[in-house]
């Protein structure tokens, strides 16, 4: 049986409750709360590795289970069926400026426009 990852916990100063620091830190970062479900990922696998530049965030989990199954086939050395519409999850970089709303738009296939729903 595989060991859960350990996530870094802090006190959220506005509520006093526990979250997980990953999550506190792009919310800082992002300028705005995360909405219920997005999902902070960690680009290295590292979860005590929270440097904002290794933090990148999900609409979903399914996107993320997405991302997670795509990754894993590249390290295997699995080449991708469509190369052109996966090529920046690797270079997804962060909002250097805080906006409001999500980042969808910056994080799905690199702003190539989708022709699933997810």
């Amino acid at each position: 049986m595989r060991s859960r990852k350990r996530y870094a916990k802090t006190k959220d100063p506005a509520t006093g409750r526990q979250v997980a620091l990953h999550r506190q830190l792009m919310a800082e970062h992002l300028g705005r709360p995360l909405l219920p479900g997005e999902i902070v990922h960690h680009r290295d696998g590292d979860s005590t590795n929270n440097d904002p530049s290794n933090l990148m965030v999900l609409p979903s989990q399914r996107y993320h289970a997405h991302v997670e199954y795509h990754l894993r086939c590249e390290q295997r050395g699995m080449p991708a069926l469509f190369p052109e519409y996966f090529p920046g999850v690797r270079e997804v970089s962060l909002v250097r400026e805080p906006q409001r709303g999500t980042l969808f738009e910056h994080v799905l296939l690199s702003g190539q426009p989708s022709r699933r729903r997810w």
